[in-house]
């Protein structure tokens, strides 16, 4: 290993994120960068120029870079490294967001990302950022005016619901705690938030006006993008095909498996019918969010004390209600990460409360502890603190692969069941139809994304196979739609875990709570990578022929 590219490598990685977190100010923020805490994301055509030739040039400097003189982990930064810019280049140039996608443009998160994370000087941050609202999203509209039928219909539809669904939170600014607690006389922004807010709902109307008539942009990325993202995103060393084939064989087994676990428990193949007598089963709407965090404390404790996982001793989780901003693309519960430099490690559990019958079901008491499997412990909670304890780099801070952070989350489900701490016929029912779901997002991913699934046709099949209302399919179609292979991660990791651990076993010393440390020791980048790290690359090839050949 030579000391001088070590370090050649590490201040290119520096000089590089310091310029690139300019055009990334919410990115930056989200990893507890605050430079450019009181910046929006810049759209100017002097910016993207110089963030594409800012890319170009960390190309040719890694270009000239003896990678072999690297370390093992620094090679690894350098693989990640290398193929985020190159997916970014190609994106920009290739397909510009600032005509496609007006959610891209809609601030919020801007705004909310500085209520939720400690920011030095977090009020001039805020104040700073909704001052630039009006112009923001004046300039915004000239930009989509240029070429309005590239714009995709159903992401300005996602973007007109986020401006009207935030319009009471921006309004309502100045009755947050932190926004008491930071300025003398908050009354005094009042006519900020009003202008903020008139300002998108002033851009949904100019969506629904002016825009929306000739919108006719294709969201699918076609083949050609999808297999860059498989294989430079989350390095999975395969092609559509073999994972369509994949995905299908998955959702024929998972679908058998329900089938047969419906026949135990009730004698026929009925599925929705049981799921409905289940679903019945759920905590009343004003217990919703006591119900979670009891849940969730049952769940740490019980993994604290089952010796098979390692749980960072500083690290807490708050339950919470979903901000209402948020509840049209969080329809049930998410989980919003801590920074990896906060010293607390506090992280938050989203729940969407309601007090509707058909949505209360898909809070029943069975799909909650599930839920927290996944969210919380020894989920995404549990997987975020530790690989913040191992203060990662930024380039794997910044390019963290749904492979990993949901594969792991919806293996713990199933490990939940395994290891006998959800030991009731309705857990195992529950995770064997998300399992289905989950399959089935493989299927439906792939074939959104080339052409060969339209979105109404999508939300059918959800409807058709999974019992899913219209509502709940939409949701589900819509995000789909805009993360190109997000959804097919959530089974894929999965199973790779269970294949890896599979090949672990073989060896006589196998222990299980070795195998988890394994698997969460280089944080929340691609699982291949992780498994090559931490396991070996032979391991990842035994994996890989499982699966794909």
């Amino acid at each position: 290993m030579s000391e001088s590219a070590e370090q050649l490598f590490e201040e290119l990685q520096q000089q590089y994120y310091r310029a690139w977190f300019r055009f990334h100010p919410e990115r930056a923020v989200e990893i507890g960068v605050n430079d450019h805490s009181g910046e929006l994301r810049s759209y100017a055509d002097d910016d993207i120029g110089a963030l594409i030739a800012l890319n170009q040039k960390l190309v040719s400097a890694l270009d000239e870079m003896n990678i072999e003189a690297l370390t093992d982990e620094a090679q690894l930064d350098y693989k990640i490294l290398r193929a985020a810019v190159e997916i970014e280049l190609h994106d920009l140039e290739e397909r510009d967001w600032r005509f496609c996608n007006p959610a891209d443009y809609v601030p919020v998160n801007a705004i909310y990302q500085l209520l939720i994370y400690p920011v030095d000087d977090v009020h001039k941050s805020l104040k700073r950022r909704l001052q630039q609202f009006p112009e923001y999203l004046r300039g915004a509209r000239l930009q989509l005016s240029q070429h309005p039928e590239q714009v995709v219909p159903v992401w300005l539809k996602l973007a007109v619901n986020e401006c009207r669904s935030s319009i009471g939170f921006i309004r309502d600014l100045g009755r947050h705690p932190l926004i008491t607690h930071k300025f003398e006389n908050p009354a005094r922004l009042q006519s900020l938030f009003e202008d903020a807010a008139h300002a998108l709902e002033d851009f949904a109307k100019f969506l629904e006006v002016e825009i929306a008539p000739k919108a006719a942009g294709n969201f699918a990325c076609g083949q050609h993008r999808f297999n860059r993202l498989l294989n430079e995103k989350h390095f999975m060393e395969t092609s559509v095909d073999e994972v369509l084939a994949f995905g299908e064989r998955l959702y024929k087994n998972s679908q058998q498996d329900l089938l047969q676990q419906t026949r135990v428990m009730q004698g026929d193949e009925d599925v929705a019918a049981l799921l409905k007598r289940i679903q019945k089963q759920h905590p009343k709407a004003e217990l919703l969010l006591d119900t979670y965090r009891q849940s969730m404390k049952d769940s740490y404790e019980w993994w604290l004390k089952s010796g098979l996982v390692s749980v960072p001793k500083k690290q807490s989780l708050k339950v919470q209600a979903t901000p209402g901003f948020l509840r049209y693309i969080i329809p049930f519960a998410a989980y919003e990460p801590p920074q990896s430099s906060d010293p607390e490690q506090r992280g938050l559990y989203y729940v969407t409360t309601t007090s509707d019958e058909a949505a209360l079901a898909r809070h029943n008491n069975y799909s909650i502890e599930l839920t927290c499997a996944h969210e919380a412990f020894p989920g995404h909670h549990l997987q975020i603190v530790t690989e913040n304890q191992c203060k990662p780099s930024y380039t794997r801070l910044l390019n963290a692969s749904a492979s990993m952070y949901e594969g792991w989350a919806l293996y713990c489900e199933e490990l939940a069941i395994e290891q006998g701490f959800l030991d009731k016929d309705e857990h195992r029912l529950i995770m064997l139809h998300d399992r289905a779901w989950r399959a089935l997002r493989i299927i439906i991913d792939i074939k959104l994304q080339t052409g060969q699934l339209s979105i109404e046709s999508a939300v059918e099949l959800m409807m058709t196979e999974l019992s899913f209302s219209r509502e709940q399919a939409q949701a589900e179609i819509n995000w789909y739609s805009s993360l190109p292979t997000t959804p097919l991660c959530y089974a894929l990791g999965r199973e790779m875990i269970l294949q890896a651990r599979e090949v672990a076993q073989e060896q006589s010393d196998f222990n299980l709570k070795k195998f988890h440390d394994q698997v969460l020791s280089a944080g929340s980048i691609a699982l291949p990578l992780v498994i090559q790290q931490s396991m070996g690359s032979s391991v990842w090839r035994a994996v890989r022929e499982k699966m794909f050949s």
